[in-house]
């Protein structure tokens, strides 16, 4: 009987020892399943991270592109309205009650050409008229300026004007910008409660003969 139990056992105990090592060989090759599976993973990860790097590259050196024509086109702006004698000058009066202006920027057909932040100078556009932007020689035709205040109420947020206008071969365009309350509105706190209204004149170039 204690014979036949030893024999038993020792059946008992191969078996264990197969199973057991199958146990290990299947461990075994699906560790290396998942090992090889997740570098896969991480190599198509990686390639598609480079394959974002090099569409956003590509879109980098178009905008590069578009930014030297730009500046070409300027600097064309500005060689022929010397040639053609053309003027652009803005002016500014603050007439805010409670708000207050932070910063001045003038953007000329999507080039920024003036930025003041200087609160002295801002501060004397409440008694008069400041030139926000110097004359400046641009190619007859249609323009469009962006008059930008920075401005602080209860918070701070900013405002835009867009005027689009016509400049003519010898003629000067002055613009004139005044910030004010919103008809009807009774405080000044909010985007909508300011205004900036805008109007210009032209007035004809005298040049001085040699």
């Amino acid at each position: 009987m204690f014979r036949l139990k030893k024999g038993y056992l020792k059946k008992i105990i191969k078996i264990s020892l197969i199973f057991g090592l199958i146990t290990i060989i299947h461990l075994i090759n699906y560790t290396q399943q998942n090992l090889s599976f997740a570098q896969q993973e991480t190599e198509d990860k990686y390639k598609e991270e480079m394959r974002k790097l090099q569409k956003e590259i590509e879109m980098l050196k178009l905008k590069i592109l578009e930014t030297k024509k730009s500046l070409k086109v300027f600097e064309d702006m500005i060689l022929l309205g010397t040639l053609t004698g053309t003027k652009i000058t803005i002016y500014l009066k603050d007439e805010l009650k409670s708000a207050e202006i932070q910063e001045i920027s003038v953007v000329l057909d999507g080039f920024e050409v003036s930025n003041i932040k200087d609160k002295e100078r801002i501060n004397q556009a409440k008694k008069e008229k400041i030139l926000i932007y110097d004359e400046s020689e641009a190619i007859p035709g249609k323009h469009i300026v962006d008059i930008v205040l920075t401005i602080k109420t209860n918070k701070i947020f900013k405002k835009t004007l867009r005027y689009e206008f016509d400049v003519e071969s010898g003629i000067a365009t002055v613009i004139y910008a005044t910030s004010k309350s919103a008809p009807g509105g009774a405080k000044e706190i909010l985007p909508e409660d300011i205004d900036i209204t805008v109007f210009s004149e032209k007035v004809r170039l005298i040049t001085k003969e040699q």
